[in-house]
């Protein structure tokens, strides 16, 4: 059994991964699941703020990392970086820094910049939910993502333009060829075209990557599908 590395997504904290925390201990691994800087409990400094860095800290030796959109862009970059770290990859509705948004995206998020601009917090965190999560996930679920983006709101905004963000160059979007780890695609079918575009580029750009969807889910298969997922998981862990 091994250590596995749960990387958040954009509109959420480590809450995200309680499903999959308990499937994972309970078949004998060890889940990590952090909060990444300036998201749930973990406060976002001035200066510098390295991710992927960030990630590699959380491990004292090999182990699968899994992430989620931007804890997703994370997991890709560090499986780069730190190859002796990761010996396998999971991409669930991964982001990738070089991507160029659709128009659609773009207006999605031009619209949660207008209600952080007028200073409606809530209706910036109704309009994530609406944007990421399938039409019909559940209330509960609906509820707990707005409370997670609310709370990065909390966390990002007081130091806004007083972090700057590093990542490695070339992004791992042109270096997809050189991961070595065997990875596998996650993407649910009711999650943005941007985003089932990138699962598909990573699936032929990784070698011998494996590509699922999970009918029904939106951009958080581990709340919205936490058992389709589970399974997907615990069959590629072995």
């Amino acid at each position: 059994m091994s250590d596995v590395l749960l990387l958040h997504a954009g509109i959420a904290d480590r809450r995200m991964w309680e499903p999959q925390v308990a499937a994972l201990e309970a078949a004998g691994h060890r889940a990590l699941a952090p909060d990444l800087p300036g998201f749930g409990d973990s406060a976002l400094e001035p200066g510098v703020i390295d991710y992927v860095a960030f990630a590699a800290a959380q491990l004292a030796g090999t182990a699968a990392v899994a992430g989620c959109s931007f804890g997703g862009r994370i997991a890709l970059e560090l499986a780069l970086a730190r190859p002796d770290l990761v010996e396998r990859l999971v991409l669930i509705g991964a982001g990738l820094g070089s991507w160029q948004w659709s128009e659609s995206a773009q207006a999605g998020f031009a619209e949660e910049e207008e209600a952080i601009e007028r200073g409606d917090l809530a209706a910036a965190a109704g309009q994530q939910a609406r944007m990421w999560l399938a039409a019909d996930a559940a209330p509960e679920v609906r509820a707990l993502t707005e409370a997670m983006t609310l709370r990065s709101y909390e966390q990002q905004l007081p130091v806004e333009g007083q972090v700057e963000a590093v990542w490695p160059d070339p992004s791992a979007g042109a270096r997809l060829d050189e991961i070595a780890a065997p990875t596998l695609v996650v993407v649910g079918t009711e999650d943005l075209d941007d985003i089932k575009s990138i699962a598909e580029k990573l699936a032929t750009g990784i070698p011998g990557a494996r590509l699922e969807t999970i009918e029904g889910a939106g951009h958080l298969p581990s709340l919205e599908r936490p058992d389709e997922l589970n399974r997907l998981l615990l069959d590629f862990l072995g």
